[in-house]
């Protein structure tokens, strides 16, 4: 391999760790507006583990088709420390905010269907009960 595509590669696997302290960060803005069992972050963090894998692989198999180096792994690590060091806590705070708004209209959106739907089952069972009340 010639220097300048060892370049290259480190370079594409510092954009891969900046890319994966993106997710990371994003499913920490998930995890705290959702307050789930167990069971639910289990699933979480495997979904988490298999996104960041995928990400890895094909970062790698586009960097030079899954030769694995040192410099590979030193890529990673350097473009996540440079991402948590300089903008994490604000893109942190924005997909806290984001995730926030979302879970609000989509609790919105699910008042202003379900409520008149159990509005007319209140009507139903009104006028069933006033039936069998006369019966």
């Amino acid at each position: 391999m010639y220097p300048s595509q060892e370049i290259y590669i480190l370079l594409v696997t510092v954009y891969g760790g900046i890319l994966m302290g993106i997710i990371y960060d994003f499913y920490r803005g998930i995890r705290c507006n959702l307050n789930g069992n167990k069971i639910i972050r289990c699933v979480e963090d495997m979904l988490f583990w298999s996104v960041i894998t995928l990400i890895s692989f094909l970062i790698l198999h586009q960097a030079n088709s899954y030769d694995l180096r040192y410099y590979n792994f030193t890529g990673f690590i350097i473009g996540v420390i440079i991402y948590f060091n300089t903008v994490s806590k604000y893109i942190l705070r924005f997909f806290c905010s984001f995730i926030k708004v979302i879970i609000n209209i989509l609790i919105n959106l699910y008042y202003i269907i379900i409520y008149p739907i159990h509005l007319i089952f209140d009507i139903i069972l009104y006028i069933l009960v006033k039936r069998v009340k006369r019966l």
